[in-house]
């Protein structure tokens, strides 16, 4: 047989019933893979309150409370705009994240009133979600759940 025989013609019965199954095929992976992204996103989507410890850059430690907010900006992306309060101030910062695994997110947040930047990780687990914050002026860690 030479190589010529071997190839069908594009507009062989065979060739469409091909296509067409390699087709069904995809989307019928995209929607089963599309719901499981959606929920992977929806982790850290909404509004989150909780507690945790912030260390100044002196070595002085507060107990603080917080209330966060993340919204889909994208892809696998999330702004978040969180209210924090100690004992001896109250502040705001905001934060672009990234999905960096299944449950991982960092970024970068920023704080305008004191000019302070520096970089945010968190890690949801189930219904919980712990928030490490480090930058020039100190660190902090915090245990949120959704509200």
């Amino acid at each position: 047989m030479s190589a010529r025989a071997a190839v069908l013609p594009i507009h062989s019965a065979a060739v469409r019933y091909a296509v067409l199954a390699a087709a069904g095929t995809l989307l019928a992976v995209f929607l089963t893979i599309a719901p499981v992204k959606a929920a992977i996103a929806a982790e850290l989507a909404g509004t989150w309150s909780g507690s945790g410890t912030v260390t100044l850059a002196n070595g002085a430690r507060e107990k603080a409370r917080c209330r966060a907010s993340y919204i889909a900006a994208g892809g696998r992306t999330y702004a978040m705009s969180a209210t924090c309060a100690t004992a001896s101030a109250k502040v705001s910062q905001t934060a672009i994240l990234s999905q960096n695994t299944k449950n991982r997110f960092g970024g970068t947040f920023y704080n305008p009133e004191f000019g302070v930047t520096g970089r945010i990780r968190i890690i949801v687990s189930g219904k919980r979600q712990t928030v490490y914050l480090s930058g020039s002026a100190g660190h902090a860690t915090f245990s949120m759940q959704p509200r």
